[in-house]
């Protein structure tokens, strides 16, 4: 289907083996696959990952770059070619959590998008052709992202006067003006329905609308009593919309219905002997219990504190402090230290006293927590506080919540992710050394690994867990030039990272880039 008029896009129809595993089998290095397509040496390789782990894909010049079941026998690379250089954008679809596609649906129904500055291309993967394109994109474009399903495109326009939702099945744009962001805490589509929430700000106060699925049609407007809301998050069952405010508000959450109805306006403990309030620096749902209910809301406050508020009143339960009490009770206080030249690291236990000395509070920025994440059944939390960014504390919140452990790092951490379905996190730190994993589940000594991965000069690095894989525990960790995907296994009295594969942007090729095992 093809839109005539100059003035409108034209649319074109057509993602630790736990527990160890002491037998795990070493891989081989000597089986490598080299493809006509890399970044080329010194090059970023800019890899994007789907969300279960297990697809990847890269540009180089006109050449894009899927690389399926990465973690089988069974890789696949494909390449196909783009029509032209300068890919912006690259960005996976996302089922979401909880859906129940079986693999056949989701295999026929992946996609992946790639845009520049005037085309956004919509991809299948098997085989890897275009399915449908959006042409003539406006200038300035701020950003081009998946609607609510894998056939939709959102694309925010300059300025933010307006954002256009494409339906590249149908053919058909839908319009929404002035939307206040042109990112993810600016708009949500709410699980399982796929309803979108977003804010929008066509004047001094911030508005959010709630939208039906597909058309786009207004279900409801609400004028909030926000002086600038920073974003808003659906809860996990889709019951609630959270939206809060700037921190020189102060503390101020609003809970409203899926609908958009104002229930309740948080704004901090009534217990609270704070003489002045800094604000919330960011909210978190917690998952769906078993009776698939959302019962947790953690508010990061300014300050450093964690409100945690429970669903039935959103009135606060219990608020977690990240300071080190002389007397806290928690027996599993754990410290990175070198136990070599090669910069071979591990765990030791220690004590509050020798933890708090270990880790002064940093005179820097304002500080604040920064993420917080629930594990997959909400009953642990780990957070990270600017204070002290080497820090990673984990609580309990089993009945009344808990200090359960605390890990001290040398350098800040970069990142603490869950795995989906069971209580293992990884902790990344940023390195000046080697490539360096960390790995903590509540029933085990944490373990830290090397990664056989290429050194960044910056010290940063990614991670990210594949999902339903047939080996448990499967991560990515990835440099600028090489990303890999493997395990941790206990290998000759110590825990190594087992690779099952890697992509790199050098090789032996004539044009370099590669997928090995």
């Amino acid at each position: 289907m093809k839109h005539d008029s100059r003035d409108e896009p034209r649319l074109d129809i057509q993602n630790l083996v736990y527990p160890f595993h002491p037998e795990a089998k070493q891989t081989s290095t000597s089986s490598m696959s080299t493809m006509d397509a890399s970044t080329g040496p010194g090059v970023p390789l800019n890899l994007h990952l789907s969300e279960d782990g297990f697809f990847a894909s890269h540009v180089s010049g006109k050449a894009l770059i899927v690389h399926s079941n990465v973690a089988s026998e069974n890789k696949e690379v494909q390449i196909a070619r783009l029509k032209e250089n300068g890919v912006k954008t690259l960005k996976w679809y996302n089922f979401g959590i909880g859906h129940s596609l079986s693999h056949d649906e989701i295999s026929s129904r992946r996609r992946l998008l790639t845009a520049n500055d005037r085309r956004i291309s919509l991809w299948q993967i098997n085989p890897l052709e275009i399915f449908a394109e959006v042409e003539n994109i406006e200038p300035g474009t701020l950003a081009v992202d998946f609607g609510s399903n894998e056939n939709e495109v959102l694309v925010f326009h300059s300025w933010n006067t307006k954002l256009s939702i494409h339906s590249l099945g149908s053919g058909s744009t839908s319009v929404i003006k002035t939307p206040k962001f042109a990112h993810h805490l600016g708009f949500g589509f709410r699980p399982k329905t796929r309803n979108l929430a977003i804010l929008l700000k066509p004047e001094t106060s911030d508005i959010l609308t709630v939208h039906e699925p597909c058309s786009y049609e207004l279900v409801n407007k609400t004028i909030l009593s926000t002086i600038d809301a920073q974003g808003l998050k659906w809860s996990v069952d889709g019951k609630w919309i959270a939206v809060w405010d700037t921190a020189s508000a102060g503390t101020k959450v609003l809970i409203l219905t899926a609908d958009g109805q104002l229930f309740r306006t948080y704004t901090g403990s009534t217990e609270s002997d704070e003489s002045f309030d800094l604000g919330v620096k960011q909210i978190e749902w917690s998952p769906a219990s078993h009776q698939g209910a959302c019962e947790t809301l953690a508010v990061g406050k300014i300050n450093g504190n964690i409100d945690l508020l429970r669903t039935r009143t959103f009135s606060p339960t219990a608020t977690l402090s990240h300071v080190f009490q002389s007397d806290q009770q928690c027996s599993n206080i754990w410290r990175e230290r070198y136990i070599g030249a090669a910069g071979d690291a591990e765990y030791a236990e220690t004590s509050v006293s020798s933890a708090f000395n270990m880790s002064p509070e940093s005179t820097g920025p304002p500080r604040g927590v920064l993420p917080i994440a629930f594990s997959p059944d909400g009953q642990l939390l780990a957070s990270v506080d600017t204070s002290r960014q080497n820090v990673v504390w984990i609580w309990s919140l089993e009945s009344s919540p808990r200090l359960a452990s605390v890990l001290v790092h040398e350098q800040p951490v970069r990142q603490i992710v869950w795995h989906s379905s069971t209580p293992q996190l990884l902790i990344n730190t940023i390195t000046n050394g080697l490539p360096t994993i960390r790995w903590w589940s509540p029933q085990d000594h944490p373990v830290i690994a090397q990664v056989p991965v290429q050194r960044n000069e910056n010290g940063k690095y990614d991670v990210k867990w594949a999902t339903d894989s047939n080996i448990d525990s499967v991560f990515w960790f990835g440099s600028t030039e090489q990303h890999v995907i493997g395990y941790l296994s206990a290998q000759n009295g110590g825990i190594e990272f087992e690779v099952l594969n890697s992509v790199t942007s050098k090789a032996g090729g004539p044009h370099g880039g590669s997928l090995g095992r």
